[in-house]
């Protein structure tokens, strides 16, 4: 047998290998088939799943850019104090008969609060009285002699000595007129006393004593405690840095103050600048300012801690657009403003400043140009949008969003102001 017929023993191997191979191929290609039929329907075209996130529209909400007038305000903390707070203290010893009020009440002055038993000092008015009826008959009667000695002395009879005692026993005589009239009015005052009356109107605080206490004549412990709410002042301290600014518009034109109280709800109140301190404090650097608010709504209680905000003038016609439209990046500030065919475009802006309401424009947006406050998370330039809604302020409170500022809360805080 010829060499080179017989078979080598690799080539069973070489069969086997090609043949895996074959199969291998044949297997990408069945695979790659049903991954183009998932990936297209009958027409060839590519299916929703696999393409349509890419043509999805992102929801965004929008508002326009305006023209606003935006005052110009300092921030700062302050505490409400009472125009006028009033302890009422007692000016008699005696025993109290009966409360005229409730704690907690309000009273006008003059208003009867306390009775005190009068018995004692009608007792001692009426014996003044008597006293003084008694002293001046004497006084009558000491003036009568001292004529007749005058009248004797001229005719001879009197010496002149009897004259000077008879005079100098007269005017003893007024002078005991006179007291006796002082301490008339000592009890008169006195028996007034026994009715303490409001020496301002205001709100009462605590009822410190009841009917059937005996009460003494300036004692340290008041009574009742009168505070007046209507008007009531607020102190507040700015930085130093603002003294002369604060001067100069104090001295013009009345300066505008807003003082809004901690809690939700709470409603803000206007006043005005009525009072600065003399001096600036030189362990904080601050000057203390204070405000007075009519406060015929009570919406300020004295003690309690307020946001006030001291108007140091208005930026007139100013373009703004919500805070929340512009964004911060390394190469500054911008927005997103929504083309006409619905696509979104990012353009930088210049920011003259902020408030907590809104951003204050320079240059890089138009007044009437919408430009995104919500939903810019998923834009990118060109990216097609679809506007949605504003949420309401309960659907705010409702979801844990934080509600958009109040139209009062328009100011900034100038660098250095306290927060």
């Amino acid at each position: 047998m010829n060499s080179s017929t017989i078979p080598s023993p690799s080539q069973p191997r070489r069969s086997r290998l090609k043949r895996g191979l074959l199969l291998a191929a044949l297997c990408l290609a069945g695979a790659g088939a049903t991954a183009w039929g998932l990936g297209h329907d009958a027409d060839g075209a590519v299916s929703r799943k696999a393409g349509g996130r890419s043509a999805e529209a992102a929801p965004v909400t929008i508002a326009a850019a305006h023209t606003l007038d935006v005052p110009i305000e300092l921030r700062a903390f302050g505490t409400v104090e009472a125009s006028s707070t009033v302890d009422v203290v007692p000016q008699v010893t005696g025993l109290i008969t009966q409360v005229h009020f409730t704690e907690g009440s309000f009273v006008q002055k003059g208003d009867l609060l306390f009775s005190v038993d009068t018995r004692s000092y009608k007792a001692s008015l009426a014996a003044a009285e008597a006293e003084l009826a008694r002293n001046a008959a004497l006084a009558a009667q000491a003036q009568s002699e001292a004529l007749r000695y005058a009248e004797l002395v001229r005719q001879g009879v009197a010496t002149d000595q009897q004259l000077a005692q008879a005079q100098s026993e007269a005017a003893t005589a007024r002078a005991q007129v006179k007291e006796g009239q002082a301490q008339i009015q000592s009890a008169s005052l006195n028996v007034k006393f026994t009715r303490i009356t409001a020496p301002i109107s205001g709100k009462t605080g605590s009822l410190l004593v009841h009917a059937g206490n005996v009460i003494q004549a300036n004692a340290p412990q008041p009574l009742v405690v009168i505070r007046s709410l209507s008007p009531v002042q607020v102190r507040f301290s700015v930085p130093q840095t603002y003294l002369t600014e604060i001067r100069q518009s104090f001295a013009q034109t009345p300066l505008a103050v807003k003082a809004t109280p901690r809690g939700e709800g709470a409603e803000t109140a206007e006043g005005q600048l009525t009072f600065m301190e003399n001096t600036v404090d030189p362990t904080t650097g601050t000057l203390s300012l204070k405000a007075t608010f009519a406060n015929t709504g009570l919406e300020l209680w004295p003690g309690a801690a307020v946001e006030v905000r001291l108007e140091m003038g208005i930026d007139r016609q100013a373009l703004v657009v919500p805070a929340a439209a512009v964004r911060d990046s390394q190469k500054g500030s911008y927005v997103f403003v929504i083309r006409d065919d619905q696509t979104a475009a990012q353009r930088s802006v210049e920011v003259a400043r902020a408030t907590p309401a809104w951003a204050l424009i320079k240059e890089g947006v138009h007044a009437g140009e919408q430009v995104v406050t919500d939903g810019y998370l998923r834009l990118r330039e060109g990216t097609k949008v679809s506007i949605v809604p504003a949420q309401s302020t309960a659907e705010q409170a409702a979801t844990g969003a934080r509600p958009g500022a109040e139209p009062g809360a328009l100011a900034a805080t100038p660098p250095g102001a306290q927060p």
